[in-house]
């Protein structure tokens, strides 16, 4: 039954709402999507040049943001989509200066313009300038852009991705003996200590702590990796902050079908191979095949307006089969087990059960004893010799990752934009956890993450960000179709 909402509670809500929606983005700050641009314009005496007008172009959208200096000839630039960016400024009495500058997510870049005395109409180009370093804030971080997350081997380097870059930076080692958790120690803390997010929303596994979903490397368009010193909105964990955000689309379309192709007549065999391999046969690795390969697609959907990006990954991994054995009673020591059981008055139903899972083997000579009786200590008073054998087992391992990647950008105007970001895993694996073959099952896991941003700019001086998301994930146990004994009720 619907029922209307009270008038009262309905203008508390949307009074909140519109409070919320008019406060500065630095007083109500999530965790940063996008880059940020600061620095001063200024004329060739070092003085400040106020009222200026600046512009940040993306080089590959041409969706443009605009900016006016203040006073002390200051500007500034927030949640820019990483990329190149051509920044323009220009007043009154002055020539136009030019310079291409490359934003990167959760970074804050200083870029300061000098303006020359002239016309407007005339244009400096300036080209060759070091790249832009962070001087505003003192966060130590390292950020990988998009060919680099392609052209580094160790990025391809099993279900963590980009994340294991981060080992390359000082300060950051493997997790070693330091503590549960999954990826790498920062600055000597835990790996629990981390927090990982993806387009700012948090992906954190509350069990063991390490990251939920997995956002292929050929669809990252950055990867940053922020160690000390960062600012209030990044919060949540005392580790690392590992920060990764989805390419975009562009003006141009663009598509790329790629693999990456490992297996064990690749790889260099394994010291501990050679030490086991019987003296005058030719060592071999184990089976070892993970093939990883996709595509993706971009593009725009309107010109300068409206753009997307799709990528779909598929990763088959197999490996060699885990020998193992146990104990399990023989024909002879089945017949033994029921008849001592029978003898002391006990149910016979979970022997008779057993009896069609684990096989008779063959007698391996050396009985099991039994205990029949205890004294009041617990020791065991009496015992009968059951005959066991060797049962071996083989416990196969296959897993198949299927993950889609998406993004969707829409410039509504020069003081709004709206970003969506889905990313899908599915991964599918035997599950053979349990102790006899008969009882493997595939589990399914399934993984969603949904992120919707809305960026409004009120001035040059305050903007703001309303972001929500989604994430969602699970583990599809299943139980096999064994039947069992009518006198068995489980």
């Amino acid at each position: 039954m619907n029922r209307a909402l009270p008038v009262a509670k309905f203008t508390a809500i949307a009074l909140t709402l519109v409070c919320l929606i008019a406060l500065p983005s630095a007083y109500l700050a999530a965790q940063a999507t996008g880059g940020t641009i600061v620095g001063t314009v200024i004329d060739s005496t070092g003085a400040a040049v106020a009222n200026a007008d600046v512009e940040a172009r993306s080089v590959g959208t041409n969706v443009a943001a605009t900016a006016k200096t203040g006073d002390t000839g200051l500007y500034r630039f927030d949640n820019l989509l990483p990329g190149a960016y051509k920044i323009t400024a220009k007043a009154s009495g002055f020539k136009t200066i030019s310079q291409t500058a490359d934003v990167q997510v959760s970074r804050t870049f200083s870029l300061n313009l000098t303006l020359v005395p002239g016309s407007t109409s005339e244009t400096i180009e300036v080209s060759g300038a070091p790249p832009l370093i962070d001087a505003a804030t003192p966060e130590i971080g390292t950020t990988y852009e998009t060919d680099t997350l392609r052209s580094i081997p160790t990025a391809g380097a099993g279900i963590l991705g980009v994340i294991n870059l981060s080992l390359l930076q000082s300060g950051v080692g493997s997790s070693g003996g330091l503590g549960a958790g999954t990826g790498p120690s920062v600055s000597g803390q835990r790996p629990r200590n981390n927090n990982f997010t993806v387009e700012g929303i948090d992906e954190n596994d509350k069990g063991v702590t390490g990251p939920i979903m997995y956002v292929p490397n050929d669809a990252v368009g950055n990867f940053t990796i922020l160690q000390n010193q960062f600012s209030p909105e990044f919060g949540h964990s005392t580790g690392g902050q590992f920060n990764t955000s989805i390419l975009s689309g562009t003006n141009s379309f663009h598509g790329t079908a790629y693999e990456y192709f490992q297996n064990r007549n690749l790889n260099a065999i394994d010291n501990a191979v050679v030490l086991t391999t019987s003296p005058g046969t030719k060592p071999k690795n184990p089976r070892f095949d993970r093939n990883r390969f996709g595509g993706q697609v971009g593009g725009p959907i309107f010109k300068n307006k409206l753009f997307f990006f799709v990528n779909y990954e598929r990763t088959p991994i197999g490996e060699a089969s885990t020998p193992a054995a146990v104990l399990a009673p023989t024909a002879l020591g089945y017949t033994q087990l029921q008849a001592a059981l029978t003898g002391a008055g006990a149910s016979t139903a979970n022997v008779d059960a057993l009896q069609n899972w684990a096989v008779a083997p063959s007698s391996n000579g050396s009985p099991f004893d039994m205990c029949t009786s205890q004294t009041p200590s617990a020791a065991c008073a009496a015992t009968v010799p059951i005959d066991v054998g060797t049962l071996p087992i083989q416990a196969p391992f296959f897993q198949n990752n299927s993950d889609l990647t998406t993004s969707m950008d829409y410039n509504l105007s020069d003081r709004d934009q709206i970003r969506g970001r889905y990313v899908y895993n599915k991964l599918s694996q035997i599950d053979n956890t349990a102790t006899l073959p008969a009882f493997y099952t595939n589990v399914v896991i399934p993984g969603h993450l949904v992120s919707l941003a809305e960026f409004h700019t009120f001035t040059s001086a305050l903007s703001n960000e309303v972001r929500v998301g989604y994430l969602r994930t699970g583990f599809n146990y299943v139980v096999g179709n064994q039947t069992f004994l009518p006198s068995l009720d489980a």
